[in-house]
């Protein structure tokens, strides 16, 4: 038998050393639970005497010892992850930042205490051996944090970065990590800071490369949302990096290629449009004719998006019989009553507000964004600016008259080949003689 001589001359067989670090390695979840808070609410935590001490030493102006961070690093920030907390994050998120750092006097004691937040929080996002909802509060908080000033903190902006941009990051947490730089983003659009455009030009390449993932990096739905929230963030970056938009310079690129891939979404390409022509009053040089092109391309795309949902609603009338209105089908009208109770014919609609609602603000949007489009035009400037006002009226009847009616009109103004005639039915000689129904129901079926 081998052994293995430890300190104190104590032996352990070789077989026994590696049993036991198997075990180590497959029960993970053993050694994370010795480092569990001893504190399983928030609520214990914040009524404790370490607690009250904590506060005591930092509010008379001492500084952040040892003792101070060992409470915040191994009771307060594990507070975010715990099953005992977990149907409170945002109350804990809001609580820890009271009761561990709105106690601090001292500037150098709250810089240390927020320096080793930031450090714990971003091995939280990326740690396996806690829920997925764990780590994304353990990001939210990150991205909440604040310096002595009540700004958001400077120090935490490279952490979320690196967390957003880090392919081996669960999606969801990713996500977190850029709602955390749009926040960011947004404070430095409101204030007058003497580094924005340092902070400013240190998020660019994250947002470039968030919108050159390539299509397998995340699921769509993922993908399409970062990718959207980037556009957006980097719209309200040109005004902060001033006469520095090359910056933006992968971004604009990247926006281009998914403006013309009609495999992506449609709301998406919108936001497309929208980016390039901010791109273009920053004085980034832009194919504009081709842009142009592309969204009245658009135009149509979503306009048939629309009225193809209406045709398979008829189409799904027709062959059951049935309406999502109410049995039995009832044609291009249907009953309802007015205010004194009598029956009146109303117009059916086969759409919800919703989808107006969406086709308006598509319309709408690219009217807007053709507009800031064509000021870079030399020829066509006129033309493409009438066009974008027709196009935004379409838009508002939408939204203002949500009907099937508004949204055939637009149709038929836009794109009228992709108008669906409406079939006459058949008159039969002898009616007693028809052998099948006009419209086919599975109730008739034997």
């Amino acid at each position: 038998m081998k052994y293995v001589l430890f300190k104190k001359n104590r032996l352990f067989s070789i077989e026994f050393v590696g049993g036991l670090l198997l075990a180590l390695a497959f029960n993970s979840d053993f050694i994370y639970a010795q480092n569990e808070p001893r504190y399983n609410r928030i609520t214990s935590l914040e009524a404790s005497n370490e607690m009250k001490s904590y506060q005591k030493d930092l509010r008379s102006g001492a500084p952040f010892a040892e003792d101070h961070q060992r409470l915040l690093l191994n009771e307060g920030l594990p507070q975010l992850v715990i099953d005992g907390n977990r149907l409170d994050r945002v109350m804990v998120r809001q609580r820890l930042e009271k009761i561990f750092f709105d106690s601090i006097a001292d500037s150098t004691a709250y810089k240390k205490a927020t320096d080793s937040a930031v450090e714990k929080l971003s091995t939280l996002a990326r740690s396996e051996q806690i829920s997925i909802n764990g780590s994304i509060n353990a990001v939210l908080f990150l991205g909440e944090l604040r310096d002595k000033q009540g700004q958001l903190l400077t120090t935490a902006t490279q952490p979320l970065s690196e967390i957003t941009s880090d392919d081996s990051v669960t999606p969801a947490v990713r996500i977190a990590a850029l709602a955390g730089l749009g926040k960011r983003i947004q404070e430095l659009r409101t204030s007058s800071g003497e580094n924005n455009r340092v902070v400013a030009a240190s998020i660019a390449p994250t947002l470039n490369k968030i919108l050159s993932l390539p299509v397998k990096s995340l699921p769509p739905i993922g993908r399409d949302w970062m990718q959207g929230r980037a556009l957006e963030y980097a719209n309200n970056l040109f005004p902060i990096l001033g006469d520095k938009p090359q910056e933006l310079d992968g971004a604009v690129k990247s926006a281009i290629t998914i403006l013309k891939d009609s495999n992506r979404a449609i709301d998406l390409r919108i936001r497309t449009v929208v980016f390039l022509s901010y791109s273009a009053n920053a004085g980034i040089i832009l194919p504009v004719d081709e842009i142009l092109i592309a969204a009245d391309e658009l135009v149509k795309h979503s306009l048939r998006d629309v009225y193809g949902i209406i045709q398979d609603k008829k189409f799904e009338e027709e062959i059951t019989g049935m309406s999502d209105m109410g049995m039995g089908g009832g044609g291009p009208e249907m009953m309802g009553y007015d205010a004194s109770g009598m029956p009146v014919e109303t117009e059916k609609n086969y759409l919800p507000i919703s989808y107006f609602v969406r086709s308006s603000w598509r319309l709408v949007t690219l009217a807007d964004s053709m507009t800031r489009l064509a000021q870079q035009l030399d020829n066509n400037k006129e033309q493409y600016e009438e066009s974008a006002k027709r196009i935004r009226s379409y838009g508002v009847k939408l939204y203002e008259e949500p009907k099937d009616a508004s949204l055939v009109s637009a149709i038929e103004a836009f794109d009228p080949q992709s108008i669906v005639s409406e079939a006459d039915e058949p008159k039969s000689a002898d009616p007693d003689k028809e052998t099948t129904p006009k419209k086919f129901s599975p109730f008739k079926l034997k």
